[in-house]
């Protein structure tokens, strides 16, 4: 028989109920930041077992506040009681989780920790967009006559990366722009009605590239806007935030660029299926 579990319902001392079926039996009653928490700890339950609850908050982009909610609605005194239920489970199921009580300085470069945050970085972008929105920017990008890639100086190399994704499959004009002397004023000359308009900001974006978004969104076109989690966006039809956060405080410096190219290589992917399977566009 079916566990059903009420929204704020404690399960009884000693409950049995796994942690996942709790889980999967509440999604129905969170609130939509506790649903985006719930998603990524269904689809990566290495995170709940891995990471302390302020780093999980961070990792999905909720409050600590969020977390502490969340695991108990879901009947449990503490984070920690969540934790070591969701370890035992995962390890008797054969998940791979990290090794527990070893202690690595700092300063040791760890390779695993990089591919580990890098993994991580990208599972909570990806965990933000759902498959409607990747169906709708598809279809604006199949309707636009034209379609212009921006970006400037790391984020230039991102918008010349989608470019030529979608060049490769679709039968339309892709543009980089700003092109080499091109102006603001050169670019929105070319811009019409229903083109699109894709801008890469990690970073944030400088107040020409603003102006270049608003008014191109005034003649009629529509932009997707990607950027990463703390910098100020342009007005968009579709926002889109990559998660960044670097594995130590070392390389803070450094633009992680890894989930913006997995955006542009998944987007330009989606749009040419759309092309290639005889489907109404949105």
């Amino acid at each position: 028989m079916a566990t059903h579990l009420q929204p704020h319902a404690q399960p009884t001392p000693g409950s049995s109920v796994p942690f996942f079926a709790r889980l999967r039996a509440a999604l129905d009653t969170f609130s939509p930041t506790e649903r985006k928490l719930a998603q990524v700890v269904l689809d990566y339950p290495i995170n709940l077992a891995g990471y302390s609850a302020s780093e999980l908050a961070q990792l999905t982009g909720v409050s600590n506040a969020t977390v502490t909610r969340f695991i108990r609605r879901l009947g449990y005194d503490s984070y920690e009681e969540a934790r070591r239920t969701a370890r035992v489970e995962a390890s008797v199921n054969g998940l791979p989780l990290p090794a527990a009580h070893i202690s690595i300085s700092p300063s040791t470069p760890n390779s695993a920790l990089l591919w580990q945050q890098l993994q991580d970085n990208l599972n909570a972008t990806l965990a933000q967009i759902p498959a409607s929105t990747m169906d709708a920017m598809a279809s604006a990008i199949h309707q636009a006559p034209s379609v212009f890639c921006v970006g400037l100086q790391h984020n230039h190399m991102l918008a010349r990366s989608l470019r030529g994704h979608l060049m490769s499959g679709l039968d339309k004009q892709i543009y980089g722009a700003p092109a080499a002397g091109e102006t603001v004023e050169d670019v929105l000359a070319r811009i019409a009605p229903r083109d699109m308009v894709v801008l890469f900001a990690l970073g944030g974006i400088r107040s020409d590239m603003a102006d270049l978004c608003e008014r191109a969104r005034k003649l009629g076109a529509k932009l997707i806007c990607i950027t990463d989690t703390a910098s100020h966006a342009p007005p968009s039809d579709w926002l889109l935030r990559c998660h960044m956060t670097p594995h130590v405080p070392e390389v803070r410096h450094l633009t992680d660029t890894s989930a913006a190219q997995a955006l542009a290589y998944g987007l330009a992917a989606h749009t040419i299926q759309w092309g290639a399977i005889p489907f109404e566009l949105i």
